[in-house]
């Protein structure tokens, strides 16, 4: 009975960071918008595992320029068709191992565990390897991608700012902060 319950909570977080991919990859194909999303998605989850999935995916779409800059650090070529849910659930996991208290092995675990779900069980290495090797690089990485600290705002955005605002750092500061 225990080994069930296990599994059967194991089944359900995978199954929300496998959604959280799918909500992101229309959030950025097809421009969607996740409090459209959001609601169409609860029937498949439990009502607990909500929050886990507002934050998953708000978080990404918050900070999504700085792991955009992180993936193409991490990968040879850009993922696109039909492996950009792969690139989704990457994004996913970098947002798990940089943003939220999972630990490290769980959330490279789950994420991995994820591609089953989502039909990409061929890209398992591949996730595993760009998790890890963040994981070993990291400090480097992150050096060379937060080199400029309005690393959350697009170029265009931070251009408008200081166009229009004396005050455009503090804006941006304040902007880079979670909300509560």
């Amino acid at each position: 009975m225990v080994f069930q319950r296990k599994k059967t909570e194991k089944s359900t977080a995978l199954s929300v960071r496998a959604i959280a991919a799918q909500v992101i990859l229309q959030v950025l194909d097809q421009g969607k918008s996740l409090s459209t999303l959001l609601p169409e998605v609860q029937s498949q989850i439990k009502p607990q595992d909500l929050p886990l999935l507002q934050e998953i995916t708000f978080g990404i779409c918050r900070v999504l320029p700085r792991l955009e800059n992180i993936i193409k650090k991490l990968l040879d070529k850009p993922l696109k068709g039909k492996t950009r849910i792969v690139h989704c659930l990457l994004l996913v996991g970098l947002y798990q191992l940089l943003y939220m208290r999972v630990p490290a092995h769980a959330a490279v675990d789950e994420v991995v565990n994820a591609t089953k779900s989502l039909k990409s069980d061929s890209f398992r290495g591949l996730v595993n390897g760009v998790l890890r090797r963040f994981l070993r690089e990291q400090e480097d990485i992150l050096a060379v991608v937060d080199k400029h600290w309005q690393t959350l705002h697009p170029e265009w955005f931070v251009n408008k700012l200081k166009k229009a605002y004396p005050n455009w750092r503090e804006i941006i500061e304040a902007n880079n902060q979670k909300p509560p």
